[in-house]
């Protein structure tokens, strides 16, 4: 999940790869007698702002594939092929995993990526000073918990560089979803020599750090509206990248892109519903799932001492969810540029072995039903328990469009049909949500989570009793056995799965989050632009084969 984190849509760090994706294909023949003349330099809108540079330190990786490789890449056809790695094996207990390195591969400045790369670049991120928001990725490799914990000395970690070129990593046990998590970003390799020299500065410009992957990063600074990705010349493999700059814009109201888009100014945008039905004949629409799940979250833990009862009573949770009809937020909130959840795990996420969709099996419950007699009756029981008549909370959101809208619709559907609640609206922008939720400063907050890889414990690990992502606070000690027990022993896919299965019940029927609608993307594509892949899990774009035509 990386964020992939709970984690806000337009202010995350650098997001992942992918575990399905579809490749804005190109048009006409490469051949040589009819190669097409290539345009080196495109201009694309981005979803999200990017925080920092340090793969160990960011909120999310939404940028990440573009600038770092990992040991392993998921390509267009949800296959994972080879990147740093150009093969690996496994042992036949699972739990010790050999990667053979390129011995062509290098940082952006030079340097070799060896073995030792990847030994530091995990170190680093499970060092309790480092306070990396992503050390659950790394749970169930040797002593990680450990070392994260600072009962060890990260030598301890199961990783070791048998030689430049040799990769080993030893596992507690087998780990079903391990090859996924070998194509996440937040497992790239790190330079440890350019760490050391910038310090507490590494990673905050562009100067300051080093690439793995297709591209560099220029004209960028945190929280910066507009960057540039230019060409890595060092990359291993340059042959295939055609760009040579991508200016990358960020805008805060959709119809801005928009109309940069129409004045030709931008050659990609990502398109909000109310806009998508002025362009639903044009050939330059396309459109796509993406595993972003977006909740309203109750914070379990306030200062407040009424609001922490209400909070933590499951009727008073299931109450509010009960009001909002997920078919109206999804058609007329949403304009139809969304999925309506199932639960609280994500649709077209992950199958298992008859290619059933998770979503389609999980018991979501009353967790995204509409049912304001229900809610009625939920409530009175809920305030009798906590010995209130009335209740008042502050809901915040961000100040982009569609989050206020969906504030206000929660607004107005819970104060309908709850007597003697009232809510008040706190919009403030992307970056101080996410800070105030971080430090659990909300009463409640409309945020979300993506999947990082195609698993549903991209969704369920967030909501362990110990997990840092887990702003709300809320815990369970039998979900935390069941969400634990998926990843331990060796278990067989079924098993795992039914584990997963009763710990999203569970969440349902205790309404520790309120699932709202999942991400549906649709974006506008000049017939001149071909390659770009657009991804359901991690980062939703990856350029590295994009290019251009005249």
């Amino acid at each position: 999940m990386s964020t992939k984190s709970f984690r806000l849509k337009a202010t995350i760090g650098l997001l992942g790869i992918a575990s399905l994706s579809v490749l804005l294909a190109a048009c006409g023949s490469n051949s040589a007698a009819s190669k097409p003349k290539l345009d080196r330099t495109a201009d694309l809108s981005a979803n999200y702002v990017i925080t920092t540079l340090d793969i160990s330190k960011t909120q999310g990786f939404d940028q990440a594939g573009n600038m770092y490789d990992s040991l392993f890449y998921m390509n267009k056809d949800h296959k994972i092929v080879p990147d740093l790695a150009t093969k690996s094996t496994v042992s036949k207990d699972g739990k010790t995993y050999t990667f053979k390195l390129r011995k062509d591969a290098k940082f952006s400045n030079g340097d070799p990526i060896t073995a030792q790369s990847f030994v530091y670049s995990w170190q680093r991120s499970l060092a309790p000073a480092t306070k990396s928001m992503h050390v659950y990725l790394f749970n169930g490799i040797v002593n990680a918990a450990a070392v994260n914990a600072g009962k060890l000395p990260a030598s301890k970690l199961g990783v070791t560089a048998t030689n430049d070129h040799t990769l080993t990593v030893k596992l507690t046990h087998p780990i079903a979803y391990f090859n996924k998590l070998m194509t996440y970003q937040a497992f790239a390799p790190q330079d440890e020599k350019i760490v050391k020299k910038y310090g507490s500065s590494y990673g905050m410009s562009p100067e300051k750090m080093v690439y793995s992957g297709p591209y560099k990063m220029a004209n960028w600074k945190p929280q910066s509206n507009t960057w540039t990705f230019v060409k890595n010349t060092n990359y291993w493999d340059k042959k295939v990248v055609k760009m040579h700059k991508i200016n990358m814009h960020y805008e805060e109201d959709p119809q801005t892109s928009l109309n940069l888009y129409q004045s030709k100014k931008l050659d990609f945008t990502i398109l909000t519903g109310d806009q998508v039905s002025n362009f639903k004949n044009s050939k330059q629409l396309f459109k796509g799932p993406y595993s972003y799940m977006n909740y309203l979250f109750f914070n379990q833990e306030p200062t407040n001492q009424t609001l922490r009862k209400a909070f933590r009573n499951e009727n008073i949770r299931k109450a509010i969810s009960l009001t909002l009809d997920r078919k109206q937020i999804v058609n007329v909130v949403m304009n139809g540029a969304a999925v309506k959840p199932t639960g609280v795990v994500t649709k077209y996420l992950a199958y298992n072995n008859k290619g059933t969709d998770f979503a389609k099996l999980q018991d979501g419950g009353q967790s995204a039903a509409y049912n304001p007699t229900l809610a009625k009756q939920y409530w009175q029981k809920g305030l009798k328990q906590i010995g209130q008549k009335s209740l008042k909370f502050t809901l915040m959101s961000s100040t982009e469009d569609s989050s206020k809208k969906l504030a206000e619709y929660i607004q107005a559907n819970a104060q309908k049909y709850l007597p003697g609640l009232t809510i008040n609206l706190q919009s403030v922008p992307e970056q101080i949500v996410y800070q105030r939720s971080l430090k659990g400063q909300f009463d409640a907050y409309l945020g979300g989570r993506g999947a990082d890889i195609s698993d549903p414990i991209e969704f369920l690990a967030p909501l362990l009793s110990n997990n840092p992502q887990n702003y709300a606070k809320w815990q369970n000690a039998t979900y935390d056995k069941l969400v634990n027990g998926s990843t331990t022993g060796n278990l067989s896919t079924t098993a795992r799965w039914n584990k997963l299965l009763q710990a999203e019940k569970l969440l349902a029927d205790q309404q520790a989050v309120t699932p709202l609608y999942q991400d549906y993307n649709y974006y506008l594509k000049r017939s001149t632009l071909h390659g770009i892949t657009h991804n359901s899990t991690g980062a939703q774009w990856n350029y590295k084969y994009m290019y251009k035509t005249k």
